[in-house]
């Protein structure tokens, strides 16, 4: 009797254990590491996928780096037509022998096309699309996105990894964070901004890629475009500085540069005749690296006229940002964030509603602390 209790449950056993009744081979699936969306005819998006070939990349012994096989780069770039994202995957999906799979996506690319209608809806996509990252990078292009994605450049095997090793030392803006800053009120969203750029100046192929200016919004559409000034001041206001350099200038055709080791912001708000008025105080320290009047940074008097110097040209930059995104009703620090969590009852009795309006004529004083702590040896000796 115990031995045909036995038989019966291993037989019942063997039925229950079916195996892997859903398994997916890596060969029958494309993994995507880059994404990017144009702006289509009429109410159409396009939607593009990069995704690597391994066949094409090269094996223990190849050459490695960049470049592909017969002209093309060792990865696919994919375009599908639809009337939201979901459409234009499936559309794609409709020209690949593979399932496409979202889960190893690193950067997502906005075209300029569609960056100036609106990316709420692009942005809501990435969180709802099955296995998608909330921490994938996001990025607005100068021009389509499906460029940025056919970009060949020469460091690494696709672009849609050199864009990923490029947000990390800018913004490190991901989807999560630009969500986060669409619906908080008084901040509004900065992106860091990608476009194809060549190795020198007179290289027309463009196959690199550049980041080197933002995106700032005005709710979800974009509102311009950061040039090299404003660019600095951002990532000062960020607090991204730390391991860039800053150069000024300090006698006729001479700069001091300057690596930045630490940047801090401390915002303050007071009410003057019942309006807000903010100063913001910008901490830098950094080491000298460049010294090309050959100034004795040990004398005192010398000391005190390059800081004086590399204050105002931080004060400068962050001003020229503030400036130009108050002037487009732009809040692109927070300063109405910063009520909105301080002054929680004035910020929605007084100020909420006609915000971007005070914008222009909003007072903001910057102040600057900066400390060169160090200096390296740059090999040029001063004659006594």
């Amino acid at each position: 009797m115990k031995v045909s209790l036995s038989l019966l449950i291993s037989l019942l056993s063997i039925v229950l254990l079916t195996g892997c009744w859903d398994r997916s081979e890596i060969n029958d699936i494309g993994f995507v590491v880059a994404t990017g969306i144009d702006k289509g005819t009429k109410d159409k998006f396009l939607y593009s996928l990069q995704i690597p070939l391994p066949s094409s990349m090269g094996g223990a012994g190849s050459s490695g780096g960049g470049g592909g096989t017969s002209g093309e780069g060792p990865y696919l770039v994919a375009q599908g037509e639809g009337g939201n994202e979901r459409q234009g995957i499936e559309d794609i999906q409709t020209k690949l022998s593979r399932r496409i799979y979202l889960g190893h996506r690193r950067v997502h690319v906005i075209g300029e096309g569609l960056a100036r209608v609106g990316i709420k809806n692009s942005l809501n996509a990435i969180f709802t699309q099955p296995r998608s990252r909330i921490s994938t990078f996001l990025l607005v292009s100068k021009d389509d996105a499906v460029n940025l994605l056919k970009a060949q450049p020469r460091m690494e095997q696709y672009s849609g990894e050199g864009m990923r090793e490029m947000s990390k030392v800018s913004l490190n803006m991901t989807a999560r964070d630009a969500l986060q800053d669409l619906y908080r009120e008084g901040k509004d969203m900065v992106i860091p901004a990608i476009e194809r750029a060549g190795t020198t100046k007179d290289d027309k192929g463009k196959k690199e890629v550049q980041m080197s200016s933002f995106a700032v919004f005005k709710d979800d559409k974009l509102a311009f475009f950061t040039n090299r000034n404003e660019s600095a001041g951002l990532l000062w206001l960020f607090e991204k500085m730390e391991k860039k350099s800053t150069s000024f200038p300090v006698a006729k055709n001479k700069e001091i540069s300057v690596q930045i080791f630490e940047n801090s912001i401390r915002p303050d708000v007071k009410m003057i005749n019942g309006e807000p008025a903010f100063s913001v105080k910008v901490r830098a320290d950094g080491v000298l690296f460049e010294n090309e009047p050959n100034y004795r940074i040990e004398d005192p008097r010398t000391y005190r006229l390059i800081i004086r110097k590399m204050e105002r040209q931080i004060k400068r930059e962050i001003e020229a940002v503030l400036k130009h995104a108050h002037s487009e009703e732009v809040d692109v620090f927070g300063f109405g964030w910063y009520l909105f969590k301080n002054q929680h009852p004035d910020w929605e009795n007084k100020w909420q509603k006609n915000w971007r309006t005070m914008l222009p004529d909003l007072k903001v004083t910057i102040t600057v602390d900066a400390d060169i702590q160090r200096s390296t040896n740059s090999g040029i000796i001063e004659k006594e």
